[in-house]
């Protein structure tokens, strides 16, 4: 991606100034029962004005809805911070992987039509379509729930040019794979006789209503679209409130996720959902393919908590309520659903940003519990307790010492109450935490990788960054390890052009290959690598060896150039 082409910026003070709510649209529901619904609208956009200074986000939009349709739109922050131009109804994000309950309705359709038997093996559909198994066929059932055992990692269609493969029997595991979706959306073209855009327009929102919306993202919505942003250096670790860039604008037509759309078109969306598929004339899908739309299909939790997947939403049952969730996660772009079938609330929300994960499912579960409280009149639950601060580490001390790599280099880390230092000469610096014995160092020496630290027996005794491996004073264990001298050839910095993929670094600790100095290489038996498990689909494959250098990378056939920067 081309730093050039960005248009940079801090989003800690603009963004902070710009979370001001627009209550543009409210309906005439909610305007007749407004003396009860502005305490909840209230602690509701009290809560993300919160949220988004906690998160750094630049924009958000939401919408609620019920059986009836639109509850309300609100809009939050900047869709342009350069511009100053704020998020407005209008303004079009980009759904992400809800689009996959899109691609399910669809499919479901032409199940009620009879041109789908969602148990006949897909390739009969798609006799084009290479898939070398050991195992029984795939189904569209298999695929539709995330069980068919293809690959995660691709989610370009390059993965589909050449033979894919399958590591799980099918029905067996559920294992997210974008790949699987994207033949979905060949077999929609192949069923429907229409380009995949013009049949999903025409099957899904046509019938809804949703004509502020768009069936793939092209360069024509990019006037109505929120500007999308990210890390602003996209291939190290992202601290807190961290900087982000402008994004680079992509088309995406795959079925995996390629919806844009408004706040109000999606609340259209939600209330078909609530009410099981009718719409004010008719219905989109049967009775019966709604009950196999919601049906679990393989346990699945969802963000940690229990659920089952169905076909293209997570399933849970929270207190008596069945919850229809699922998020969305692009280049630029961050959103959530969260549909209360029991309770008749849902809540969509979206961000014009990645930021590294993040999602905004605190707001719309929020917005469903306030609504839920109100029906009974129960008094209105408290906002979701602030996230602890990125540098609070509450077991700071676990790891102050001193850690040593065998040629002497020396690393020196102080608790100072809740907070880790790392002290270097007269330099002390905060670190954030990053997930587990993981953390940031915002030091201009180690800022590419993660800082992490190794326990035995709940001791942190080993501390690790990039390729380099400290001992701590209590490690009593092996100093030396067997390296395969090949394996010399492949650590090194790769870059695939996609803004999808971008850049990887492999390196080389303790006898033993790691990707972006964390994820461990796991050897196998046919020359590749398994992330992390050598009997998962997804691998990573070294080649073109020249003067001792692997030249590329591939990531499941995905391809990524050696690049010679550090």
């Amino acid at each position: 991606m081309s730093h050039s082409r960005r248009q940079f910026l801090s989003n800690s003070l603009k963004t902070a100034a710009a979370v001001t709510v627009l209550r543009s649209v409210v309906s005439a529901t909610a305007l007749k029962q407004s003396a009860a619904v502005q305490p909840l609208f209230a602690r509701l956009d009290e809560f993300i004005a919160r949220h988004m200074r906690e998160t750094g986000a630049p924009g958000l939009t939401v919408a609620l809805a019920n059986r009836d349709g639109l509850i309300r739109v609100s809009t939050y922050g900047y869709a342009d911070t350069k511009a100053g131009l704020r998020v407005v109804p209008e303004t079009m994000f980009e759904i992400g992987s809800i689009s996959k309950s899109f691609v399910s309705l669809a499919l479901l359709q032409l199940r009620d039509e009879g041109k789908l038997d969602l148990n006949k093996p897909i390739a009969e559909y798609l006799p084009w379509l290479k898939i070398n198994s050991k195992f029984q066929a795939i189904t569209t059932h298999h695929i539709l729930s995330h069980t068919a055992g293809l690959p995660g990692a691709p989610l370009l269609l390059d993965a589909l040019l050449s033979e894919l493969w399958t590591a799980y029997e099918p029905g067996k595991r559920f294992l997210y794979s974008n790949t699987g979706y994207n033949i979905l959306g060949f077999l929609i073209e192949a069923l429907d006789k229409r380009p995949f855009a013009h049949a999903m327009r025409a099957r899904m929102l046509e019938p809804l209503g949703m004509t502020a919306s768009s069936p793939i993202i092209t360069s024509d919505l990019r006037k109505l679209m929120a500007i999308g942003y990210e890390p602003l250096v996209e291939a190290k670790p992202f601290p807190q409130h961290g900087t982000l860039g402008e994004a680079q604008w992509l088309e995406v037509d795959i079925a995996a996720g390629s919806i844009a759309s408004t706040p109000a078109d999606m609340a259209k969306y939600m209330r078909m959902l609530l009410n099981r598929g009718a719409l004010p004339k008719g219905r989109l899908i049967s009775e019966e393919s709604f009950d196999l739309f919601l049906k679990p299909a393989i346990d699945s939790p969802y963000r940690g908590e229990p659920a089952t997947y169905g076909y293209g939403l997570w399933v849970s049952n929270i207190e008596g309520h069945t919850r229809l969730r699922h998020t969305g996660g692009m280049v630029a772009f961050s959103s959530s659903i969260d549909v209360d079938m029991t309770g008749n609330i849902a809540a969509f929300a979206s961000v014009n940003a990645n930021l590294r994960g993040y999602r905004p499912v605190a707001v719309t579960k929020y917005a469903v519990e306030l609504f839920n409280a109100s029906a009974p009149g129960k008094p209105l639950p408290d906002p979701p307790a602030p996230p602890p601060a990125a540098d609070e580490v509450k077991n700071a001390a676990d790891y102050a010492g001193t850690y040593t790599t065998l040629d002497g280099k020396k690393l020196e880390f102080a608790a100072d109450g809740n907070k880790l230092v790392f002290v270097d000469g007269n330099r002390k610096v905060v670190l954030e935490r990053a997930g587990g014995d993981r953390f940031i160092v915002k030091h201009p020496d180690y800022e590419t990788y993660v800082l992490g630290f190794v326990r035995e027996n709940q001791q942190v005794t080993q501390a690790f960054y990039g390729a380099n491996w400290y001992l701590g004073e209590k490690y009593t264990g092996l100093k030396t390890f067997e390296t395969k001298k090949e394996w010399e050839a492949f650590a090194g910095h790769y870059h695939n052009d996609s803004p999808w993929y971008g850049d990887a670094r492999v390196v080389l600790r303790k006898g033993q290959l790691f990707m972006d100095g964390v994820q461990p290489l796991v050897p196998r038996g046919d020359g590749k690598f398994g992330l992390g498990d050598t009997d998962g689909p997804d691998w990573i494959a070294f080649e073109s060896i020249v003067d001792g250098r692997a030249m590329r990378m591939s990531l499941s056939g995905i391809i990524f150039r050696r690049i010679f920067t550090p």
